[in-house]
């Protein structure tokens, strides 16, 4: 693959509930695009996203993969992701290395709870999304239904691009709402203008002028044509269509069917035309050295730099740290800076991922993805840059894991060799952690669910030989008080010469604040016992509790 400018890069995050259709939606694309020459099916475990042994084995995505491809002279760097919400930290790493996202929606199922998540988080970090409908090629699947759910979700700014041509029950074709043009699949499957069916034009009115008042509001000058009947050129529709799509003031629908690779087409033309290219986009890092904040904005003129999004381990292929290049351009046989490890970096060899699949390139952009091998001490969410510019770049928040369970290894042996392929296995995954609780005596996995931590187990068998049974934790039971109690104490102590003699009186009562130990108060009235006496008895209830 050659060397891209930035403004010739789309980073897209493909999002959506599990099962939708994301990864067979990917194998479409990359076969369009001539990166592969046969379509994958999740089904047949050969797709080139699902290549870890796992996700081959339970047909569904556990961890995010980068296929790049190229369209229109345009490289597409797609980030397909899981969909379900145990591996949802792999969808915030993607989506902090995205420039936008493609929300793919089963054309029978519809909007699912995956759907609205997706949605949530492209609100979160303000990423422009486009909605695709896949399967349907399907019989039941209903785009008018989901168009429905989509607007009373999320109001009008969901906008139809095209929509499905439909005889006799069957998907054969789609209207173009931009073009207003009708196209019909033939016998080699390539799309054919055709007429557009008389009981769809009033759909296509409809569309077409939502569309139109969206082209208006993009400027005043817009909006007084519009208002004078006036029509806009194809060149200034597909700018201000650009200009609301990337603003989120619209966000386009789109159909298709990944297995029959119908619609395919309009939606990669779609993804160069419309979704912004990282150019210009803002990011900023701080100068480490001055606390001054840097203005990366992915410009390849500025002093290069780039952050670890995703770190791949396999005992296979070995260890990857993904970067994207937040500005400057980096190249193989530059020495980077890492700030976070006090360490400098020779980049030896630079590369591309393609699912588990490696090429080398001589450089890469401001705004491109690639990955480095071999840095042992590099972590994800790490900063490369120079040491003349240290530079920091804060990393997305990953969600924390809530789901301990206690492991043991079946073989006593095996302590060193589970210690260590979980160690790689948490650099891989953050929602991960391995915890010792030297209180219960017992060895922690913590994770998003009880899905994630057995794949962990499944995992651990696979690929380090080494095996563990999972049980529920002890739990560390404590007494606390909780009703109110007077209580007084006296010490007598006679050994000759002055004695000893101290009397106490104490409430307890319950504090209400489980973040405390103690609280301790005194209620003595007009110095009836000094002073310097309160310390000590603070002291011995704080001995005692």
């Amino acid at each position: 693959m050659k060397v891209y400018t930035t403004d010739k890069i789309r980073n897209v995050a493909i999002l959506g509930h599990g099962g939708a259709g994301k990864t067979s939606l990917v194998e479409a694309m990359a076969l369009l695009s001539g990166l592969t020459t046969r379509l994958g099916k999740v089904d047949d475990g050969n797709t080139i996203s699902d290549f870890d042994k796992e996700e081959q084995k339970r047909k569904f995505s556990i961890s995010t993969s980068v296929i790049p491809i190229e369209w229109e002279d345009t490289k597409i760097n797609i980030l397909d992701t899981p969909g379900f919400f145990d591996f949802v930290g792999e969808v915030e790493e993607a989506l902090s290395a995205a420039a936008s996202a493609i929300i793919v929606i089963n054309g029978k199922a519809g909007v699912e709870p995956g759907t609205k998540r997706a949605w949530d988080l492209c609100e979160k970090y303000n990423i422009p999304r486009y909605f695709y409908i896949s399967n349907m090629d399907v019989d039941d699947a209903s785009f008018r239904k989901i168009l429905e759910e989509l607007t009373e979700l999320y109001g009008k700014k969901i906008a139809p691009f095209n929509f499905p041509i439909r005889e006799n029950e069957k998907y054969v074709g789609y209207v173009n709402v931009v073009s207003e043009k009708g196209f019909k699949w033939n016998a080699q499957n390539k799309a054919e203008e055709c007429d557009i069916p008389d009981y769809l034009s009033e759909y296509l009115t409809t569309y077409r002028d939502s569309l139109m008042e969206a082209v208006a509001e993009t400027s005043e000058d817009f909006m007084d044509r519009y208002f004078n009947g006036e029509t806009f050129s194809d060149d200034e529709i597909r700018a201000a269509l650009h200009m609301s799509v990337c603003d989120g003031t619209i966000v386009p629908l789109c159909c298709g069917s990944n297995t029959l690779v119908q619609g395919i087409y309009t939606l990669l033309d779609d993804i160069v035309k419309y979704l912004p290219s990282p150019q210009g986009r803002k990011f900023a890092g701080i100068m480490t050295s001055t606390s001054e904040v840097f203005q990366a904005d992915y410009d390849f003129s500025k002093p290069k730099s780039a952050f670890v999004w995703k770190t791949l381990v396999d005992p296979y292929i070995g260890k990857y740290s993904i970067i994207k290049v937040a500005s400057g351009v980096v190249k193989a046989g530059d020495v980077m800076f890492n700030d976070s490890r006090d360490q400098e970096i020779k980049i030896s060899k630079l590369y591309i991922m393609c699912g588990s699949k490696t090429s080398e390139i001589g450089e890469l952009h401001a705004g491109d993805i690639g990955a480095l091998s071999k840095l042992d001490l590099t972590r994800t969410g790490d900063t490369l840059s120079t040491k003349q510019n240290p530079i920091h770049y804060a990393m997305i928040p990953i969600p924390t894991p809530y789901n301990p369970m206690r492991y043991r290894p079946v073989n006593k042996g095996d302590v060193d060799k589970i210690s260590q392929a979980l160690a790689k296995m948490c650099a891989e995954d953050l929602t991960l952690k391995n915890i010792n609780d030297s209180e219960n005596h017992q060895t922690l996995l913590v994770g998003m669910g009880d899905q994630h931590l057995d794949i962990v187990k499944s995992k651990l068998l696979s690929d380090y030989k080494v095996e563990i049974t999972l049980s529920k934790p002890k739990v560390a039971y404590r007494e606390t008080i909780v009703g109110q109690s007077d209580v007084e104490g006296k010490y007598k102590k006679q050994t000759g010469g002055h004695g000893q003699y101290g009397h106490v009186k104490m409430r307890f009562s319950p504090l209400g604040d489980n973040t405390k130990t103690f609280e301790f108060d005194e209620e003595v009235v007009g110095g009836a016992v000094p002073k310097n006496f309160f310390p000590a008895v603070e002291k011995g209830l704080a001995d005692s509790v």
